[in-house]
């Protein structure tokens, strides 16, 4: 016997989500992302450090597809330091209550969607 109040048919794209819902599943992409993007980075700061690399590494970053990657990172990176520091305060319980927690999350997107425009802004300028 199934009880009733459990779900029969749990399509992923027909749940609807609260916003601290998305914003958690942000954060956690966002660290994935950021997690298997690292080696990448860290390769690429090698290569700058020779002459040629760095003429090279410089002229690679300032085609408009690597300022969108760049800039697609640095709104990952904002949104999962955001999205942690959300996480800590919740463990503090603030923001514990749904609209506490709606208002956090809505901050938590905002903040790190300008944060982003200003410093892309400021960057590439």
């Amino acid at each position: 016997m199934r009880p009733a109040s459990r779900p029969v048919y749990l399509n992923l794209f027909k749940i609807h989500l609260p916003l601290p819902g998305w914003v958690s599943i942000l954060q956690r992409m966002s660290g994935a992302v950021l997690f298997f993007v690292t080696p990448v980075l860290l390769y690429l700061l090698q290569t700058s450090f020779d002459a040629a690399g760095y003429v090279q590494l410089q002229v690679t970053l300032h085609a408009p597809l690597a300022k969108l990657a760049l800039t697609l990172l640095l709104w990952g990176y904002l949104q999962h330091l955001l999205g942690g520091l959300r996480f800590l305060l919740l463990d503090i319980h603030i923001g514990a209550d749904l609209a506490t927690a709606r208002r956090l999350s809505a901050a938590t997107l905002l903040l790190s969607a300008s944060l982003t425009l200003v410093i892309a802004g400021v960057w590439l300028g």
